[in-house]
This record gives C-alpha cells, sequence and structure tokens, in this order.
C-alpha cells in the first residue's frame, strides 16, 4: 500500500508549478480559472452546508451557472491541451484530415469558453432576480430578457448533457422540448394544446422550475456535497485503500482477487453513482489482477462491470440515488437504505455466488496457500486488538454523549482520548526486547494512518445519518469536515510518529542509531501538514470537477420531468399502461421492467432512476406495489440498464480495458448478474423484504437467499463441485422459482400455504446444495461426472 505521508505524493507543489509552466498561455489561463472556481465551488457548498445563507432553491441556480460553466471550461482545456484528440470525435468530424480537424476542435473549444460565460451570466439573471420571478411575474408576466434568458439555460441544460453523457439523454430532452411544442401535431392521446416558446422557456427555467426544479435543488446540496466528499476521499488515496483492503482478503480466499473486484466496485459505486465511471476507476486494477491469476478477460470484464454498476443499489449512498428517493417520496432518509439494504445484498450475494461457481468450473482458483485462511484472519490476535480497540472507542463514546449527555464533540474527544490510552497500555505490556514503549506506540500510530483512519469520517456518516437521523446535508457536511481534520492533522502526527519512534526508510542520509534529528523531525512534520493542505485544495477541486458533467444532466431532467407533467404525459402513461397490461400486475412489471431499462441505456443511474420514476411508479402503485417497493423495483433495473446490450456501458469500459470483445463480455455480464433480474420481482412477492416485519422478513430473507443460490447455479450451470446437466438445472430451476415468488399465489391458495411451500421449495435446495459439498448426496440424484470447461 502506498505509504500516504510520502513526500511526492503528497507535497508536489513544485512538480505542479513546474509542469504548469510547460502549459501554453491558453492552457495555463484555463487551468487556474478551473483550480479557482473548483475550490471555490466546493468551499462555498462547504460553507451553505454549514451557514444556510439562503433558500436552498436559490443556491440551486447559482451552483447550475457556476457548475456548468466549470465544466465548460474543463471541454475547453482537454482542447487546449491537444487539438486533435479524436477520442471524442463524432460521425460527422471523424472522417476529417488532421488539419481541419483542428480547427474544428478550436473552434468548440471557443464555443465552450462562451457557453461558460453565457452559463454564468444567465445563473445571475435568474439569481439576482429570484425574488421578482418567485412571485410578482407569475402575475404581472415576464419580461422578453427573462424568456430569452430561459431559452439559453434550456440550451445549455441539454447541450452539456450531450457533451457529457452522449446523446441518448440528450435526445430525450430535445424530444420533451418538441413534443411540448408540437403537441397539438401528436397523434391520438399523444396529443395536446402544445406551449409556446414563451412557455418552454418559463416552464423550463424562469418560474424556477424544470432546470431549477426540485432535482437541481437536491443536486446542488444533498448529491453535490457527497460527490465533493468522494472527490476528497480519492485525492486522499481512498481508492487504495480499498484495493489494499480487497487483497488483502484475496489472499485468504481460493477464489484469489476475483472478490476483490466485487468488494472493491461495491464500496466505490456507491459513492460514485455511474457504473462507467466505476468500472474505469477499480476496473484499471482488478481486471489486469483477475487476467494474472488466469480469469478469462471475457469474465474479467464481466465481472467488473456488474460489480460496478450493482454499487449504485447500495447503501448508505446508493450513488446519491438515495437522496433523491427520500425527497420524492417524501420520508426520512433513514427508511429508504432500510428499504434497500437486503435488495443490495440479495444482488451482490447473488454476485459473489456466480462468481464463486465460475472460478471453481473454469479452474481460476489461486495456487497461493501461504495465507492464513479467512477464518484465522478473522480470529488472529490482530483481529482481535482491532476488535477490542472498537470496542474501546464505541463504549466511550456512548458513555460520554448518551450517559455523562455530553456534546457530540466531547464524546469523540473521548473516545479517541480512550484508544490512545489503551494502545499506550498495550505498547507498556507487549512491547519486547527489541524494542521501546515509544517506538511500539509510534509504529502504531503510524501504521493506523496507512489507511485504518478513513474509518473516522465513515463512522462519522453513518452516525450522523443513521442515528442522528440529521438530513444528507448536514452529514456530508460533518464527513467532509471530518475527512479533512483527519488528513490535516493526521499526516503530521503520523510522521511525527515515525521520526520519533526512530521508522526510517532505508538509505535515510538524516537517519542515525537512535532515529532522526530533531530539526529534520520538524521540518519533515511540516512538510507534511503543508503537503496534506495542498492535496486537500487538490480534493476540493477533483470534487467539484467530479461534480461538473452532473450538473448538466440534472438540470436536462428537471426540464424533462416538467415538459412532461405539464403536458399530462405522465398521467397518461400510467392509465396507458394499466389499461395495456390489463390490469394483471405480472404484464405491467414486465412493461416497467423493459421501459426502465430502455430509458437507462447509456445514462446516468441517479438521471436514469429519475425518468422512470416520474412515469412508471405510478401504475405500479395503483395496481397494490407499495410505493418504496415501486421505486426500488423501477431503480434496480435503471440500474441493470449498464450491463444490458446493445448499449451497456459499464460492460463496454470493463471490455475496453480486459481488451475482450463487447458482445462476448457483455453475454458473460447477463449469466452473472442474471439473478439480478429476477430479485426486483422477488421484492414485490415478498413485500417484507422491503416493508419489515417481525415474522414475514426472518422467513423471505432465509427462503430468497436460498432460492438466489439456486438459480445462479442454473445460470452457471454448476453447483461447487458438478457441472449442471439439463435435468439438474431443470430442478434447481424450480426449486427457485418457488422460494422466490411462492407468496404472489397467496391470492389464490392462501398465504399458509404458500408460506410453507416456500420454505419447502428453499429447504431442499439448502439441502441438496449442502450435501453435494460434502459428497453425501444421493447417487441417483448426483450429476454425472463430466470435466469441468477450461
Amino acid at each position: 500500500m502506498t505509504d500516504i505521508t510520502s513526500e511526492t505524493e503528497i507535497w508536489s507543489p513544485r512538480e505542479d508549478l513546474s509542469a504548469f509552466r510547460d502549459r501554453g498561455i491558453a492552457e495555463q489561463v484555463l487551468l487556474v480559472l478551473i483550480t479557482l472556481i473548483g475550490v471555490g465551488l466546493t468551499a462555498v457548498t462547504l460553507y451553505f452546508a454549514w451557514a444556510r445563507p439562503l433558500v436552498r432553491a436559490k443556491f440551486a441556480v447559482g451552483f447550475f451557472g457556476v457548475g456548468t460553466a466549470l465544466y465548460y471550461l474543463a471541454q475547453a482545456l482537454s482542447v487546449a491541451e491537444d487539438p486533435t484528440d479524436r477520442s471524442d470525435a463524432t460521425v460527422v468530424t471523424d472522417w476529417l484530415s488532421d488539419r481541419p480537424y483542428r480547427l474544428v476542435r478550436i473552434v468548440d473549444g471557443l464555443v465552450c469558453v462562451a457557453l461558460a460565460v453565457a452559463a454564468i451570466a444567465a445563473s445571475y439573471h435568474v439569481f439576482t432576480n429570484y425574488l421578482r420571478l418567485d412571485g410578482p411575474a407569475l402575475i404581472s408576466g415576464f419580461r422578453n430578457l427573462d424568456l430569452y434568458v430561459g431559452l439559453i439555460i434550456v440550451t445549455l441544460a441539454i447541450d452539456a448533457t450531450r457533451r457529457a453523457y452522449g446523446w441518448s439523454i440528450a435526445l430525450v430532452a430535445v424530444g420533451s422540448v418538441l413534443y411540448a411544442y408540437f403537441g397539438e401535431l401528436m397523434p391520438g392521446f399523444l396529443q395536446h394544446p402544445g406551449f409556446s416558446l414563451e412557455g418552454v422557456a418559463t416552464y423550463g427555467a424562469v418560474r424556477l422550475t424544470g432546470a431549477f426544479g426540485f432535482i437541481m435543488e437536491i443536486g446542488a446540496t444533498w448529491v453535490a456535497i457527497f460527490i465533493m466528499f468522494a472527490g476528497l476521499a480519492r485525492e486522499f488515496g481512498a481508492l487504495d485503500v480499498i484495493l489494499g483492503l480487497g487483497q488483502k482478503l484475496g489472499e485468504n480466499l481460493k477464489s484469489g482477487v476475483v472478490h476483490v473486484a466485487v468488494i472493491s466496485s461495491m464500496a466505490m459505486g456507491s459513492i460514485t453513482g455511474s457504473a462507467a465511471a466505476n468500472a474505469a476507476t477499480t476496473g484499471s486494477f482488478t481486471i489486469p489482477m483477475m487476467k494474472e491469476q488466469g480469469v478469462r478477460k471475457d469474465y474479467a470484464a464481466a465481472i467488473e462491470s456488474v460489480a460496478s454498476s450493482g454499487g449504485q443499489i447500495m447503501p448508505p449512498v446508493m450513488g446519491v440515488a438515495a437522496f433523491l428517493m427520500a425527497d420524492i417520496l417524501g420520508v426520512s432518509y433513514v427508511r429508504v437504505i432500510q428499504a434497500a439494504i437486503i435488495p443490495a445484498l440479495l444482488f451482490y450475494f447473488s454476485v459473489g455466488v456466480a462468481v464463486q461457481f465460475a472460478v471453481l468450473r473454469y479452474g481460476w482458483t489461486t495456487e497461493n496457500t501461504d495465507g492464513p485462511g479467512i477464518l484465522a484472519s478473522l480470529f488472529s490476535q490482530a483481529a482481535l486488538l482491532k476488535t477490542l480497540y472498537a470496542l474501546v472507542v464505541v463504549g466511550a463514546f456512548y458513555v460520554i454523549r448518551s450517559v455523562v449527555g455530553r456534546s457530540l464533540f466531547e464524546a469523540a474527544a473521548a473516545a479517541l482520548g480512550a484508544l490512545v490510552a489503551v494502545r499506550l497500555v498495550q505498547a507498556v505490556a507487549l512491547s519486547g526486547a527489541d524494542t521501546s514503549p515509544a517506538e511500539d506506540f509510534a509504529s502504531a500510530v503510524a501504521r493506523f494512518f496507512d489507511g485504518t483512519h478513513f474509518a473516522i469520517p465513515m463512522s462519522v456518516l453513518v452516525y450522523t445519518l443513521v442515528v442522528m437521523q440529521l438530513s444528507p446535508m448536514a452529514a456530508g457536511l460533518y464527513t467532509s469536515l471530518t475527512m479533512i481534520g483527519t488528513m490535516v492533522l493526521g499526516n503530521p502526527v503520523a510522521t511525527l510518529a515515525r521520526n520519533l519512534g526512530g521508522i526510517t526508510d532505508e538509505g535515510d542520509a538524516d537517519a542515525t542509531d537512535s532515529g532522526v534529528p530533531i530539526r529534520t523531525t520538524l521540518v519533515r512534520t511540516l512538510d507534511a501538514f503543508a503537503g496534506t493542505v495542498y492535496r486537500t485544495l487538490k480534493g476540493f477541486r477533483r470534487g467539484a470537477m467530479d461534480m461538473a458533467p452532473l450538473v448538466g444532466v440534472l438540470a436536462a431532467m428537471g426540464i424533462i420531468i416538467s415538459m412532461l407533467t405539464q403536458t399530462g404525459l405522465t398521467a397518461e402513461i400510467s392509465v396507458r399502461m394499466v389499461a395495456l397490461g390489463g390490469g394483471i400486475l405480472l404484464i405491467v412489471l414486465i412493461l416497467a421492467m423493459i421501459t426502465s431499462i430502455l430509458f437507462g441505456l447509456g445514462m446516468p443511474t441517479p438521471a436514469a432512476y429519475i425518468l422512470v420514476a416520474t412515469l412508471l411508479v405510478r401504475p405500479l402503485v395503483e395496481l397494490g406495489v407499495t410505493q418504496i417497493t415501486a421505486h426500488l423495483f423501477v431503480f434496480y433495473f435503471a440500474m441493470l440498464s449498464a450491463i444490458t446490450p446493445p448499449v451497456a456501458v459499464g460492460v463496454a469500459v470493463g471490455s475496453r480495458i480486459a481488451n475482450s470483445g463487447f458482445m462476448i463480455s457483455a453475454k458473460q455480464a447477463l449469466k452473472i448478474g442474471a439473478a439480478g433480474f429476477l430479485i426486483p420481482y422477488a421484492l414485490v412477492a415478498n413485500d417484507s423484504l422491503v416493508n419489515w416485519s417481525l415474522t414475514a422478513t426472518p422467513v423471505a430473507v432465509f427462503c430468497v437467499f436460498i432460492g438466489v443460490i439456486a438459480l445462479t447455479a442454473t445460470t452457471i450451470g454448476f453447483d461447487g463441485r458438478h457441472v449442471l446437466g439439463v435435468p439438474h438445472r431443470a430442478a434447481y430451476l424450480g426449486l427457485a422459482m418457488v422460494a422466490l415468488y411462492a407468496p404472489a399465489m397467496s391470492v389464490y391458495v392462501g398465504s399458509g400455504v404458500t408460506m410453507m411451500l416456500q420454505i419447502t421449495a428453499a429447504a431442499i435446495a439448502l439441502a441438496g446444495l449442502a450435501l453435494t459439498q460434502i459428497d453425501r448426496l444421493p447417487t441417483a440424484i448426483t450429476p454425472a461426472p463430466r470435466a469441468r470447461d477450461r
């Protein structure tokens, strides 16, 4: 694992300044603007979360302008850096030779600068006229300048979306505007009176709806602060820590690094909210590691793409969709993550089982036998000591916070003090002849800041969201501040501990037999502090840069929803879908699945979820599905569009890294993620998986989890020891269907009978799988021996 206190990793202004001087004047100007705007946007977002100096809607207006301008300037910088880069070439421009193409790119860069200025100017107009637009203008009418600004904002939102995410979602936005404008020409039930350009401008922006509606409000506050926190975490090396932990786990698993991809992508995907970005980030590490272990390249790409996509349904962040869902439903954030946790675990459980079966079937297991084994690692002395530390911290925090009644900061300080005291006692009691207590304690402090320290902000995140039930904005603020404080103070402390404890790198010229001189220690400590502050500012910029592409798409989604809602299409689709399905829930669910996948193709999952929730939740609720289950159903399939051909953006990225064919990788991804396409139906059939109850939920969890294993054995064609033929696959499939969906028949045979059928099917499947693993399955039903695939 990279030492995060390394001088070259943190203190790099000299290198950055040297690289800056080598750039052209245009690049220098753009880079300075981007840095100032990026750092400023993150800082202002944190300040807004702290002080709330203005209403959220007005802040969203300013955030749109600055965020969109930042994105356009980043696009202009990419043009200035390499005007001949063809990675973003379109069908229209790809046929041009280098010189004309370069000219087109330069013109496009200038256009991006002009659009950045337009975004700032339009946003400034709405911001400064906010009170008039929100009140008197609705009665007295809008000015011509207001309407022009509204049309500019609609155009900017659609163009920024096109540049960031391609034509798929941009065309939906264009189509919604054209549908609103040409409503009188639409056929059948699609017909409506139609909007004028004034209507498009007002409902699209200047009524403070559309681009500035609730979606942008959530994006500028709840979503932004977590995207910015993720940027900070990545800049501080959180990804390295996650991959390092995954590698350690892989050393103790027979499947090796294959499950590293699943675990790492699950953790990162929950934060990023983008299957493509997650596959590109973690896949660049995990896919080569899997191929090196022997995993076939198409499977390596498939495993990474499925795991990267599924991270978006994993609490606590759910790729920022959890915050959108809570606001749309009008429920607490805790209620959303409670409803989502079992479905998320089901998905990753199915992926983990599928990966395990694939590794065993194709013989991709590791040859490493040096690891102590997973059980030995869990119950090792080091693991038990870490558990003790955790109990001390939690206990001290609880006593000071709940029993004594002190403030949150006092309780946190007391917990940290208790941890330090326990570690000092251990250093005195267990230090050997070769090390002094001071050296042992210093070594422990240094090791803590090699990755364990990231547990502090994550603990704050969970505590503020789940226990204190603060708003996501407040939780994100406290988590970000904790991350900054941990790093800014922690790195100098770790450096000081290393040097005072005599922990030096080999070949250190300043090292002596007794450690490092005091003067050198102080210089290195100050250097570490300055370097961490510098990295914090870089993290601010990275967080804003990660958020910038999402600003346009959130505004575009607001425009789409405003156009469809104001024309009455959403209500009409609800009625027509129920009529098309004949009032039969299963048919409507299938229609909703197909529509969710189609709308999700090529879109970031949060944007896809907003669209399908607007269109498809209502007909499901009308047929008896609980509201939160209906939202999770469509969200699940919007997420799965990332591995569904023909677009499958997650697979596209993974296959490119693995150098495998797209379609063969997509085929393997569908096999690994096959259970994921059936789990949402199980949520509808077993509503207690989402809406918990004391008796029904444990039974449903047991039966559905076993059903998922049986279903995975069917799709992979392997039960852990045998390659399965058609009869055994059919048997497992039948048991899986009953274990998953038996409660859906309760209206015909009663809930008691369906529960018995469900439990019986799950028990038979579990018994068959268990007896298979210990070679006790009766000979008559044991699969015929077949050579495993290579």
